[in-house]
C-alpha cells in the first residue's frame, strides 16, 4: 500500500493594500503552486490603508482571536495557542498615512498589542508600489501588467523568474517586498 502524503498546510497569508498587490500575490500563489491565503477588500477594488490595519485586525471576525482564526483557516497548523510555520505578510503602500504611523507599521510596533504580532511581517512600498516598480525599471502601465511579471504556469521557469524579481527588488531601497517573495520561494522547496 502506498504511503499517504500528509496534506500541505497553509504557511503564508497576505493582507494586501489594493489590486496591484493582489495581482502580485495571486501570481506568486498560482505560479509557485503554494497554499496561500490572500486577504483584500472587494477583490482589490478598494484599498486597505495602513491607518485601518489595527481596526481590521481587531474587528474582522477572522482575526480577533486565535480560536476565530483557527475556525476560519482550518489548514493552518496550530499547537495549542501557537501557529506553526506560519507568516502573515501585510503588504502596503505607505504614502497615505502620517510619518509616525508609517514608522510604526514598518517597525511592526503598530501590531504590538495584537495576538498575531509574532507572525506579522510588514512589507512596505515607499511611497507606493508603482513608484517601486518604476525605480526597479519594471514597466507597469496598467494594473493588469503585474501579471506579466509571472506570466503563466511553467514549472521551474517560474521559480527562476521569482528569484530574479526578488533580486531586483533587493537592490531597491524603497521596498522590502523581496522578503515576502523569498519566503514564498522557501515554501516551494519545503513542499516539493
Amino acid at each position: 500500500m502506498a504511503n499517504k502524503r500528509r496534506p500541505i498546510k497553509t504557511r503564508v497569508m497576505s493582507i494586501v493594500h489594493g489590486q496591484s498587490e493582489l495581482l502580485i500575490c495571486s501570481s506568486i500563489k498560482s505560479n509557485l503552486k503554494i497554499k496561500h491565503e490572500i486577504i483584500s477588500k472587494h477583490k482589490g477594488g478598494h484599498s486597505i490603508q495602513v491607518n485601518g490595519l489595527v481596526n481590521l485586525l481587531q474587528t474582522d471576525t477572522r482575526f480577533r482571536c486565535i480560536e476565530d482564526f483557527a475556525r476560519n483557516f482550518k489548514d493552518i497548523e496550530r499547537q495549542k495557542n501557537k501557529l506553526m510555520n506560519f507568516k502573515l505578510f501585510i503588504i502596503m503602500d505607505v504614502d497615505d498615512c502620517e510619518e509616525k504611523t508609517k514608522e510604526r507599521f514598518m517597525s511592526k510596533a503598530l501590531f504590538r498589542n495584537h495576538w498575531l504580532y509574532d507572525y506579522i511581517v510588514p512589507i512596505y512600498n515607499e511611497p507606493k508600489l508603482e513608484k517601486t516598480m518604476e525605480k526597479c525599471k519594471i514597466e507597469v502601465e496598467k494594473k493588469k501588467d503585474y501579471i506579466k511579471i509571472f506570466p503563466t504556469n511553467k514549472g521551474d521557469l517560474d521559480i527562476k523568474m521569482a528569484q530574479e524579481f526578488s533580486d531586483t527588488l533587493r537592490k531597491c531601497d524603497s521596498t522590502n517586498l523581496e522578503v515576502y517573495i523569498d519566503y514564498c520561494l522557501t515554501l516551494v522547496t519545503k513542499e516539493t
